[in-house]
């Protein structure tokens, strides 16, 4: 008998698409009556359940499905089962309509094994969220939800029932109640040092965006993009930078500084108007740069304008050669100011030109200074000069300082996940 339980439990298995862990899963639920007997009287059948018992087991082993299912039928008309009686049909039922495919009567017949109360609880727990799980297979969510809530409320704890329950919710369109499961998933994850699924943060962006939770969706997309970066999900996050409320036009140099590094740089554009924004900075030798670059990829050198950027290159070469000459009478002159913002400006002509020890020395001394119009700016820049030295630690730990609702944050922020999960270039 349990070779033949065995063969069963493989073949629903199959037929829900389970894995060999949920089958042992199927065969716990399934247990053999002296399994049971520590915990429910000796249970016995009556000669006539017994018999056409017996009789659609020959059937069902000749794999005639139907046959053997009339003749389980004749024990319907038997009134008053015992809960040994009930299970022992039922059980049956539930195996032989597996094996024929009609798998919501299946789970019914399931559902009436659990009703019956004669399994222990370990194994009624299995049999309940085996039925949720057939319901999943079903797409019936609704009873998937019913029973894997039932699941849990009695104390059933496989960690796969509440992916199948929060996916059960979003696939029944109950997208705010999923996003409250699936995020208590994620953080669940985050507290014990786990990376979050993938199919997680896309389930959670998904519900913002199904529930139209515009400033939930961008969260979500920074959740995700955090973990598994992808070009199209970071040019969307830097695009939208300026059109966040309260967003400062000064930081622009510092939008293309991210673009740069996460090579997002795809039009001549791109090129111009950062080393535009650089000389106007005063950093010539990120001028210098972001135009070599643009020459690099082709994007310079060719078209009309291909002349004009060749002579932005002859000047920008000049002045960053001059500024490497005056850097160091810079220097002098940043120190007898009363404010450190000439330290930090220094600091980050000497960060773009590679000199990066010397830049966040200068940094430094300019913010503990103080007198900053904009000591965020400072802060963020410090941070990056940080990174751009590969002091990874010491970038991510003075990035998570920077505050500010102009964007500063925000950019801070993007470079902290770019360092911690780097783009794949």
């Amino acid at each position: 008998m349990t070779k033949f339980r065995n063969a069963r439990l493989s073949a629903i298995a199959v037929v829900l698409g389970l894995s060999a862990a949920s089958t042992l899963l199927l065969s716990s639920a399934y247990a053999e009556t002296p399994a049971a007997s520590a915990a429910t009287p000796a249970e016995t059948l009556r000669p006539e359940i017994s018999k056409s018992l017996a009789a659609a087991q020959v059937l069902f082993e000749a794999k005639n499905y139907p046959d053997a299912l009339a003749k389980l039928a004749e024990t319907d008309a038997i009134a008053n089962k015992t809960s040994y009686e009930t299970y022992a049909v039922e059980r049956s039922r539930g195996n032989y309509l597996m094996a024929s495919g009609d798998k919501t009567k299946a789970a019914q017949a399931f559902e009436a094994v659990v009703g019956a109360h004669y399994l222990v609880r370990a194994d009624q727990l299995n049999m309940i969220q085996a039925i949720s799980q057939l319901y999943f297979q079903l797409s019936n969510y609704p009873l998937t939800i019913s029973w894997m809530e039932r699941y849990l409320a009695e104390g059933g704890t496989d960690p796969r029932s509440k992916i199948v329950l929060n996916q059960a919710r979003y696939l029944n369109k109950d997208y705010a109640i999923a996003f409250k499961g699936i995020s208590a998933e994620v953080q669940d994850d985050i507290a014990a040092g786990h990376v979050p699924s993938e199919q997680n943060l896309k389930l959670l962006l998904s519900c913002m965006g199904l529930l139209n939770d515009k400033e939930g969706t961008l969260k979500a997309l920074e959740q995700l993009n955090s973990y598994y970066p992808n070009s199209k999900n970071w040019l969307y996050l830097v695009s939208q930078l300026h059109s966040k409320p309260g967003y400062s036009d000064r930081l622009a140099l510092d939008v293309y500084r991210l673009k740069q590094e996460l090579a997002l740089m795809s039009v001549a554009a791109d090129y111009t108007d950062m080393s535009e924004l650089a000389t106007r900075a005063g950093l010539p030798a990120e001028a210098k740069k972001a135009l070599d670059e643009g020459f690099a990829a082709g994007l310079l050198d060719k078209g009309p304008d291909a002349k004009k950027h060749a002579s932005l290159l002859a000047t920008a070469n000049k002045h960053a050669e001059d500024d490497l000459k005056t850097m160091q009478q810079g220097e002098a002159s940043a120190n007898k100011n009363k404010g450190g913002a000439g330290l930090v400006n220094l600091g980050m002509a000497y960060a773009t030109a590679g000199q990066f020890d010397k830049a966040i020395s200068l940094i430094e001394q300019g913010i503990s200074k103080g007198g900053l119009t904009n000591l965020e700016d400072a802060k963020l820049h410090l941070g990056i000069v940080y990174y751009w030295a590969g002091k990874k630690d010491e970038a991510i730990k003075q990035l998570s300082t920077v505050q500010g609702a102009d964007g500063t944050a925000d950019l801070a922020r993007y470079w902290v996940m770019q360092i911690n999960h780097p783009l794949a270039k």
